[in-house]
């Protein structure tokens, strides 16, 4: 079976190929999809052998975790105890947005969280009932796709579903912070830059490791 390339431009068959992609996930495919930044492709987060697919596609070690996909920092608390004040604010100040943010577990272990800010994820999240695992939807290394004939071009049958929804808004990955205690660290910089991180941590006089 090759990949299946779903149009959600046109209004009348959104739901139904928001269905399909749902049902895909659930099966254990792997599922292209826009995202404001860049194009994702993701798997149901609890089916470890769709992860593990999910990694040998990308050519990336299974220890390197991928972003869970959430709709709302209510859905953060089912993976740790308490928000951090740091990414409270940090929530509070660009979510649903391109900003991942990086919680230590308590088995001391982390996660990376991402609330995006674009109905077609969003509706796939809600749809699935189930959090995605989710990683750029390109080769380790490519620069990241930015429409669905990208994601075809990079990544062809190895994967299985791909929602089309045309070129994404931003065309730039989401900036990646990693929250300790007190400070936070950039672990990877992206369309939010350092500048607007700096404001927003210092208004609680939070600092930012270098």
């Amino acid at each position: 079976m090759g990949i299946q390339l779903l149009d959600i431009q046109e209004r009348h068959s959104y739901r139904g190929n928001i269905e399909k992609a749902a049902q895909a996930l659930l099966a254990g495919m792997i599922v292209a999809f826009p995202t404001e930044t860049v194009y994702g492709i993701g798997v149901n987060a609890h089916d470890k052998d769709a992860i593990a697919r999910l990694c040998r596609v990308k050519e990336r070690s299974e220890e390197k975790k991928m972003a869970i996909m959430v709709t709302s920092a209510e859905e953060v608390k089912g993976y740790v105890k308490e928000i951090p004040p740091i990414a409270g604010k940090l929530m509070n100040e660009f979510w649903p947005g391109p900003l991942t943010i990086v919680l230590t577990l308590p088995d001391l272990t982390t996660i990376g969280l991402r609330n995006p800010d674009n109905p077609v994820i969003r509706d796939l999240i809600k749809r699935a009932k189930v959090p995605i695992a989710s990683t750029s939807a390109n080769i380790s290394g490519q620069l990241p796709a930015i429409d669905a004939q990208q994601v075809i071009d990079y990544l062809g049958d190895k994967i299985d579903v791909v929602l089309d929804d045309g070129q994404t808004q931003l065309r730039t990955p989401s900036t990646v912070v990693k929250v300790f205690e007190k400070t936070i660290e950039i672990i990877r910089h992206g369309i939010v830059d350092e500048e607007r991180i700096n404001r927003c941590i210092h208004e609680d006089s939070i600092s930012l490791r270098s």
